[in-house]
């Protein structure tokens, strides 16, 4: 074969392997690419660590102090009717941290919640200050079109300092409480997308049944975005209300049931480390 013949083919056989090289490197990069959509589309096992969401939540209460003894001369017998009243909405902050594992067909989610809540109300003078700390831990089942049924455990510790004044009594009754109440808690979750960046979720939980508070109820709604990979913006907005019966609470110099509805709703927004 002469020298010129000779270069030929390896230029041939040059040519043939780079086309086959990348043929491969192209369906190697495909896969890839496939596999990632999968991940992303919740094919795969997911976590979410979400090391701060602030919410501005607006606080409202209503408090049911128990009878009191009335003043003497007082009509009535020995005790007042139990009192009651409710507070002007008021703006304040909370602060949640928590984890998400996510997965197509199951989920769950712990988070913990603070806020330092303080509302009044002038007629009849009312003061309501209350440091809540929610801790709620939930599993989910997706079942159909993003729907999924959920169930979980949620223990809210509230600490109540309650005035309220009694113009007809002349005095101002007080009750101070901080139990930690355990809430069996069940619901349902919707989750939907646009693509791979945005995710939509909306769910709504109750509990309570008298095993922990009276009445426990919960919903939110959110957005999440994700410009980066690994990173995730978060907005919404969430509700949560509940009433809670308290036995032995000192009231002045007596020990009485203190009866509080809290209800809190607002926006929040926070950011997530996507794994």
């Amino acid at each position: 074969m002469s020298p010129a013949h000779s270069t030929r083919a390896a230029a041939s056989l040059l040519i043939v392997w780079a086309l086959a090289a990348l043929h491969t490197s192209a369906r190697v990069c495909e896969a890839a690419e496939e596999q990632q959509q999968q991940t992303s589309s919740g094919k795969g096992v997911e976590v979410t660590l979400y090391p701060l969401l602030v919410r501005a939540p607006i606080f409202g209460a209503t408090v049911n102090l128990p009878s009191v003894p009335s003043l003497p001369g007082t009509p009535g017998g020995d005790e007042s009717g139990a009192a009651s009243g409710s507070t002007d909405v008021a703006l304040n902050s909370a602060y949640m941290a928590g984890i998400l594992v996510e997965s197509s067909r199951w989920f769950g989610e712990v988070y913990g919640l603070w806020a330092a809540l303080s509302a009044n109300r002038s007629t009849p003078r009312v003061n309501v200050d209350s440091d809540t700390y929610i801790l709620n831990a939930m599993v989910g089942v997706r079942l159909f079109g993003g729907i999924a049924a959920t169930g979980g455990v949620r223990a809210v510790r509230t600490k109540i300092d309650a005035t309220l004044t009694l113009p007809a009594l002349g005095r101002t009754v007080e009750g101070t409480t901080k139990p930690t109440l355990w809430d069996p808690m069940i619901g349902v979750d919707w989750k939907g997308s646009a693509g791979n960046r945005l995710i939509f979720n909306a769910d709504f939980q109750g509990g309570g049944f008298g095993v922990g508070t009276d009445v426990d109820l919960s919903g939110d709604a959110r957005v999440r975005w994700r410009p980066i990979r690994h990173m995730e913006i978060r907005f919404g907005y969430s509700v949560v209300h509940f009433k809670e019966t308290v036995a032995d609470v000192n009231i002045g110099a007596l020990r009485r049931t203190l009866v509080v509805k809290q209800t809190l709703h607002g926006p929040e927004i926070g950011f997530g480390i996507v794994f």
